[in-house]
């Protein structure tokens, strides 16, 4: 799964609130409809696509269910168009970053009368959950989600004679014995680890009690400056040091990191599930070899608080078939379908749901990390943040060539305030 951040969506309020009108429950039921879901390419399998489709279309005699299966190239232009049109579709998938983006201007209907009608509801991800909040108000529903863990070849471990690290110290000190044990090999590292990995170095600065920005009054402020930030940026630069030989001013996806470890002289990688099954097929000699764990938290036996990514299922405000729409995003979010979901690898949208897919190691590492992920901040600004330069990822890049902590990480929050005032 690929998760990819939007820029600001344009304004649609007037054409929502207009369509709000034309929704009556009632009307969703009078005479044969269509029912249009957007979602995005990979996100469902087709047989769990057909599963739901003949399941709502049984449990609603005269409405007939129209999937367009969409990518996330391009995703925020065209939902900002189609839910600013008279057409506009009845379900759609947003990634969970991104509501609070369409929820700000009223281009969702709000779901929060029928929160408890749903399955699992008390116990839903809170990096899904949280946001599809926007000022109390539910106007998403958590569809699943995907966390990163560390990948890791387990016939260069058994080489090295050492085991899965349960704590910070452990994994740090991984570096020594990998690298002696493959020696030989000129290209060999134990983590490739790119400078520019923020998303890890998030789950650093949560483990340490911070965070990337926070609410002061009515407004945003960056706040890598804090100590506990401070910490967690330093914990990167630790890993880094210690494990990495990577490019400092390049992130994970230039190149694609799971090319790099299919060329077979890398010991571990931070990765998304996609990436583990990129590597094998890329390399169908790691097939058998590869295995994962959870990043560390600072405290032993934990695991670091991932960055839960995911989707998260809307109606839009401009849609005439709004409760229609709520029933079909409540099919989706039952345990039956979140079930199917597993069994495909997907994290489920709830934690109750931890002991699906239980032969599924990747999935079981992933929700248990899950439960304690978090999210980037829940604000319509944040886009502004993640835009090319990303003030993040040139503060980890200046710190790993030689800048202190401090000046890069004051220049960044200043940087992250100004983008999210604007």
């Amino acid at each position: 799964m690929k998760v990819r951040h939007l820029t600001a969506v344009a304004a649609v309020v007037a054409v929502a609130t207009a369509a709000c009108s034309s929704s009556d429950p009632d009307e969703a039921d009078s005479g044969p409809q269509t029912l249009t879901v957007w979602y995005m390419d990979g996100s469902l399998s087709d047989d769990t696509a057909a599963a739901v489709k003949k399941q709502f279309e049984a449990d609603h005699k005269d409405v007939t269910v129209k999937y367009q299966v969409q990518t996330w190239d391009n995703i925020g232009e065209k939902l900002t168009t189609a839910m600013s049109s008279k057409s506009s579709p009845d379900v759609v998938e947003i990634g969970n970053t991104q509501v609070a983006q369409y929820a700000s201007v009223g281009a969702l209907a709000d779901l929060t009368d029928s929160v408890g009608d749903f399955d699992n509801s008390d116990s839903w991800l809170p990096g899904l959950a949280e946001p599809g909040q926007w000022e109390d108000a539910t106007f998403a529903i958590p569809f699943y989600a995907g966390d990163r863990t560390v990948i890791y070849r387990t016939d260069m471990f058994d080489k090295a004679g050492v085991e899965v690290p349960t704590s910070w110290d452990e994994f740090i000190a991984l570096g020594e014995p990998l690298s002696k044990a493959h020696a030989g090999d000129k290209k060999f590292m134990p983590l490739y680890l790119p400078g520019q990995e923020w998303y890890t170095l998030a789950s650093l600065v949560w483990d340490e009690g911070g965070d990337l920005a926070a609410q002061s009054g009515d407004s945003w402020e960056g706040t890598l400056s804090t100590p506990e930030a401070q910490a967690g940026m330093q914990r990167y630069q630790e890993m880094y040091d210690a494990l990495s030989k990577a490019p400092a001013d390049i992130d994970e996806a230039t190149p694609q990191q799971f090319e790099v470890m299919a060329q077979g002289s890398t010991a571990m990688m931070i990765g998304l599930a996609w990436e583990k099954g990129s590597v094998e097929t890329t390399n169908t000699e790691l097939a058998d070899k590869l295995g994962v764990f959870a990043l560390p938290s600072k405290s032993a036996g934990q695991p670091a608080p991932p960055f839960v990514g995911g989707s998260d299922l809307a109606v839009p405000a401009a849609s005439d078939a709004q409760q229609l729409g709520t029933e079909f995003v409540q099919l989706v979010a039952s345990t039956e379908i979140q079930t199917l979901l597993a069994e495909g690898g997907a994290i489920p949208n709830s934690a109750a749901l931890a002991d699906v897919a239980s032969d599924n190691e990747v999935l079981q590492v992933q929700i248990a990390a899950a439960e304690t992920g978090q999210v980037t901040p829940v604000t319509p600004g944040w886009a502004a943040v993640e835009t090319a330069p990303n003030p993040i990822k040139d503060m980890m890049t200046k710190v790993l060539t030689g800048t202190p902590i401090p000046d890069a990480a004051a220049e960044a929050d200043k940087l992250i305030t100004d983008r999210m005032a604007g």
